[in-house]
């Protein structure tokens, strides 16, 4: 009797088939907290963490990833859908609607006794014959940026507002047209954001070269330098402790003195070097010289090298030394014994700007123009953020657009015309498994429904009524489309796939089981 209670009290789920019900409960309360999200006049969440920290975003990715959920099943779906976000970009909150409608039609046909199995056949026949009805609603695409500019603010403009959406599109398609080479792979690393407080967010700009984040170290360095060779060089030009554990016994002044000397002795000598590269090659007036130091520059090191009129940038990050060798064709060097013209590299225009409080650095004319800066601006953290996390979900969109050059109608206008193509070649099965075929379809409308319900401007009852008549041809539907609003092809693909795939898995819990060390 004791085992037997023993092992009633290890499942969270007792009866036959309740389980079941609680994971569709799960996909619904998911569903209906992203519902209001979707689409450009979707509403905002307020993420309030353990620390008091607040976040504003309508991103389902970021609640998925950041929302406190008990629940287990909620918690397998969001850590599924959010593991998939990585290589898919964008389609977080269409999948939670999906998969919630899904299993919200599968629960009717279970409860009138049809096994669960069957169901997932169904829904498995309907992936299908998605897959194979989908190309001929697609339309393929030249790299060109009229239609990138459609694809990206059909994304853009579901996160952000719509006026920040309009330039942010732009600057986006121009970020990945510049990284774009024809016969290679697109690496979006190549596109580094870079968060700037400013008043105005419109002040959002896409720079074709880099931005460093701290400018010149020394007051009389020149602000402004055209035609510039650059060195890159990760040296010491100051005087530093040893990395192993040492100690220096002095006796006197003098020998303080001597040894001061001579450490003054070793960094003249390789500033002078410099000095003599830069008269070499800069024997024409309108040449410059720059040199970026991945370690440190001291005073009397700048008070040289600015007399000079070379302009000196000390402690650069790593990565930026990196993309500055790429961008500008330079051999970075770590002994000035290496110092030769051929390390050196060359930029049209390196100029400082004070923007609030910091001071930047551009880079720009660059040799090798395929990398670039989008610098955001706004006036709060929270909101830059925001603009942030768009950006990054719009360029893996834009990347597989790109790569598979095809898109479809957006607004909803796709999942009308799947539905209705669903439910036609349901109607031509035999079976209980068109009974999965045709939930799937019926599940697709959930989509335009919401766009609908979430733009505030529709008889929400009667537009309802008519989607579910599936006649697109009425003037609610008519006026809700719009030609100028795409979806990438592969994106949709992805996301319907995984739906389906999901669902099916979830279908097939019987029981829930808690597991040791609980």
């Amino acid at each position: 009797m004791k085992n037997q209670i023993e092992e009633k009290d290890l499942h969270l789920s007792s009866g036959k088939g309740l389980s079941l019900y609680i994971t569709i409960s799960a996909a619904k309360g998911l569903q209906e907290i992203i519902k209001t999200n979707l689409g450009p006049k979707g509403s905002l969440k307020i993420l309030v963490n353990s620390s008091g920290d607040i976040k504003i975003t309508k991103e389902g990715s970021i609640l998925l990833r950041e929302m406190q959920i008990q629940n287990p099943i909620a918690s397998l779906i969001a850590k599924t859908i959010f593991s998939q976000k990585s290589y898919i970009g964008d389609g977080t909150t269409t999948k939670i609607l999906l998969l919630g409608e899904v299993l919200k039609k599968m629960e009717i046909f279970l409860e009138n006794g049809i096994h669960p199995q069957i169901l997932c056949e169904g829904i498995d026949l309907g992936r299908r014959e998605l897959e194979r009805w989908l190309p001929s609603e697609g339309y393929q695409i030249n790299i060109d940026k009229k239609a990138l500019l459609n694809v990206a603010y059909s994304v853009v403009s579901t996160k952000i507002n719509i006026k920040i959406a309009e330039k942010m599109s732009k600057i986006l398609v121009e970020a990945i047209l510049t990284i774009f080479q024809k016969g290679y792979q697109l690496d979006l690393n190549m596109i580094e954001i870079m968060q700037i407080e400013n008043h105005n967010e419109m002040d959002s700009r896409w720079v074709k070269g880099i931005v460093l984040d701290h400018g010149a170290r020394h007051p009389d360095m020149p602000k402004l330098v055209n035609n510039a060779f650059i060195l890159l060089c990760n040296a010491s030009l100051e005087y530093e402790k040893t990395d192993l554990n040492s100690r220096f016994v002095i006796c006197s002044t003098f020998q303080n003195e001597n040894l001061f000397t001579k450490e003054r002795r070793l960094i003249d000598k390789k500033i002078h070097k410099i000095i003599q590269l830069k008269r070499f090659v800069c024997k024409d007036k309108n040449r410059n010289f720059v040199i970026i130091n991945q370690k440190g520059i001291d005073s009397s090191a700048l008070d040289l090298l600015a007399k000079e009129g070379i302009l000196g940038i000390r402690r650069a990050k790593r990565r930026n030394m990196e993309r500055i060798s790429v961008l500008c064709n330079c051999i970075p060097i770590n002994s000035f014994d290496d110092l030769s013209t051929d390390c050196l590299g060359f930029a049209g225009l390196i100029y400082e700007q004070e923007i609030g409080e910091e001071k930047y650095t551009f880079i720009e004319n660059v040799t090798n123009p395929f990398s670039g800066t989008i610098l955001i601006k706004g006036k709060n953290s929270i909101l830059r953020k925001q603009i942030e996390d768009s950006i990054k979900n719009t360029l893996k969109t834009l990347k597989e657009c790109i790569e598979n050059q095809g898109i479809l109608k957006g607004s909803g206008e796709i999942e009308l015309q799947a539905s209705e193509h669903l439910i036609k070649y349901s109607k031509k099965l035999k079976g209980k498994k068109k009974f999965g075929v045709e939930g799937l379809g019926l599940a697709l409308l959930i989509i335009p429904k919401t766009l609908i319900h979430n733009s505030g401007n529709f008889d929400s009852k009667n537009s309802f009524g008519l989607l579910n008549k599936r006649n697109s041809s009425d003037s609610y539907v008519k006026k809700f489309k719009n030609n100028s609003i795409f979806d990438c092809f592969s994106v949709k693909k992805k996301i319907y796939d995984s739906v389906c795939l999901l669902s099916c898995q979830l279908l097939l819990i019987d029981d829930i089981i808690m597991g040791k060390g609980m």
